[in-house]
């Protein structure tokens, strides 16, 4: 059965995708070439969201926002501020207020600051402190709404010195304040912006609270009438101002790489499933190639891309394993035919030799015996260069080979041999202006002429002329040899390349060759990349019958 029999004899399944197993996590493509390739865009995603993160700056941009914000909510408080400086004046510096002279007068009725300061804020959440000259605590606008010991008692939170790390952004992201308090170190000075601002000296500080929230504090020197410093005001953004729109902020961000990333393990694994499935198929059928089973060849992917073409070439290769495989089981059976004859020849010839009754029958069969082992000797012979010639092709590295000066050397050495049968070879160059050198190997090139001069010699009449001819056309070289025998017949024209198969008549030596040389004439030039073929040649005559005048072999070279 050939490889096209074999292939196409109930294998409908051979190509089918295989059976369903047990459930298997690699039934929804999550292999490890999947587990791979999420890992790898996760990793990605990742890097570009913290960078992401690192560079939208949101911390920055709402702190810059609120920082605004407590700028005009000072000017703001100011200008109010200033429209009751007279009544404040001797509260802030803690002096009686006194006349041109210098006596005391009655100072007007104190104003209730704490109100003035929450009403000059417009409802914001941001808190106001006004300090004396003296860096006293005057008055605080939370303590407009709370009871006034909760508010005396909450009245000067510390600011603490940020903490600006990778931890704390993440800290910050997912609402966690538990560990900020430890890690940070209060400030050794809690208000040395109203300090500064005392000085003279509009100081903006930026800081966290012991819950480790962001905060921004504004402090602004508070002028009288006349340009001096009276006390200072000091604005502080609402908990959570900064923070809160931070964490917003940087949540959709994480929230929108979540959702990528969620879409890239989907398409990681619709991605190997692209991949891993066509593989397993073809790993399978390899598999079973293994196992010995002869109808399995590789399947050949309906699908484009460098899968479908790497399918398709491990296909062709196993047809051509199968090829092989044919071939040497055919190359096996022949061999063991060829064997069969001398051998059972020589069986018999020994088996009757005792019983031989004459000397003449006695040499007969001795003659016999000697024949059939110098025909097994040659028959091995040439099996033994027919089974190595393959590897001995595939392992040459082919090289720059001289057509002329080969046939030159072949053709005089076959005149020297010839002279004992009266016979001539010789050598024809239609092209002797040319180049005639061929990239191969010159031994088994030798080898091809040496064989088909030879057998023209052997089907050549004594006194007879073998004629080589070499030719050079556009992309080859063409060698014919040319003999005067008595042709090859019409339906063996084809049949005398294969192995084994011989057409002598018995005056030319039958049974005294194997057959194979022709079958190793053929592989050899078509392992060069070249064609051999036979032909019959006639007499021009005007006769509808032909006459054969003898044989032609053309060997058909590619050009370097």
């Amino acid at each position: 059965m050939n490889v096209s029999e074999r292939f196409n004899s109930s294998g409908a399944d051979v190509f089918a995708p295989p059976r369903p197993r047990m459930f298997s996590w690699q039934t929804f493509g999550v292999t490890r070439l999947a587990l791979k390739v999420a890992f790898l865009k996760l990793l990605g995603l990742a890097i570009l969201c913290y960078a992401t993160l690192q560079l939208a700056d949101m911390s920055g941009k709402v702190a810059g926002s609120v920082l605004d914000g407590l700028l005009v909510q000072a000017d703001s408080v100011m200008n109010t501020l200033e429209s009751v400086s007279n009544a404040l004046t001797p509260v802030l510096t803690e002096t009686p207020p006194r006349a041109a002279d210098g006596t005391p007068v009655t100072p007007p009725a104190a104003p209730d600051v704490d109100q003035i300061l929450a009403a000059s804020l417009q409802g914001a959440r941001t808190r106001a402190q006004l300090f004396g000259i003296n860096g006293t605590l005057i008055a605080d606008s939370g303590r407009v709404d709370r009871p006034r010991d909760e508010a005396l008692a909450a009245a000067l939170s510390p600011i603490q010195d940020p903490i600006s790390d990778f931890a704390t952004r993440w800290r910050d992201l997912f609402g966690s304040h538990s560990a900020a308090g430890s890690a940070t170190t209060s400030s050794p000075a809690p208000l040395r912006e109203v300090l500064a601002a005392l000085g003279g000296v509009k100081t903006v500080r930026y800081g966290e609270r012991a819950d480790g929230d962001d905060v921004i504090a504004v402090a602004a020197p508070v002028l009288a009438t006349d340009g001096q410093i009276i006390g200072a005001l000091r604005l502080v953004s609402a908990p959570g101002q900064i923070d809160a729109p931070v964490r917003e902020q940087e949540s959709a961000i994480v929230r929108g790489f979540v959702v990528a990333g969620i879409l890239a393990i989907i398409m990681s694994l619709i991605l190997a499933a692209t991949i891993s499935r066509p593989l397993t198929r073809l790993a399978r059928a390899a598999e079973r190639i293994k196992r010995g089973s002869v109808n399995t060849p590789i399947p050949a992917l309906n699908q484009q891309g460098e899968i479908g073409d790497l399918s398709r070439v491990l296909h062709e290769m196993t047809l051509a394993l199968y090829n092989r495989i044919d071939a040497i089981d055919a190359f096996a059976a022949e061999v063991a035919h060829e064997l069969k004859n001398p051998l059972t020849s020589l069986r018999s010839a020994v088996e009757v030799l005792p019983m031989a009754k004459s000397e003449a029958s006695r040499e007969r069969l001795l003659e016999v015996i000697a024949h059939d082992v110098h025909r097994l000797d040659r028959l091995i012979s040439d099996i033994s260069a027919a089974s190595k010639l393959d590897a001995e092709l595939n392992r040459y590295r082919f090289e720059r080979v001289d057509v002329y000066a080969l046939l030159r050397t072949i053709v005089d050495t076959q005149n020297e041999l010839a002279a004992a049968q009266d016979m001539t070879v010789k050598l024809n160059w239609a092209s002797k202006d040319f180049d005639f050198t061929v990239n191969g190997n010159d031994s088994r090139l030798g080898q091809v002429f040496t064989n088909l001069i030879e057998n023209a010699r052997s089907f050549s009449p004594e006194g007879g002329i073998v004629v080589v001819t070499a030719r050079r056309f556009s992309d080859f070289i063409e060698i014919v040899v040319e003999d005067e025998g008595p042709g090859i017949e019409e339906a063996a024209i084809e049949r005398i390349f294969e192995r084994f198969y011989t057409d002598r008549p018995a005056d030319k030596g039958f049974g005294n060759n194997s057959g194979l040389g022709l079958a190793i004439c053929r592989q050899i030039v078509e392992a060069h990349g070249g064609e051999i073929f036979a032909e019959n040649r006639y007499q021009t005559t005007l006769s509808p019958s032909r006459v054969t005048e003898g044989a032609r072999f053309t060997v058909r070279l590619p050009i370097m």
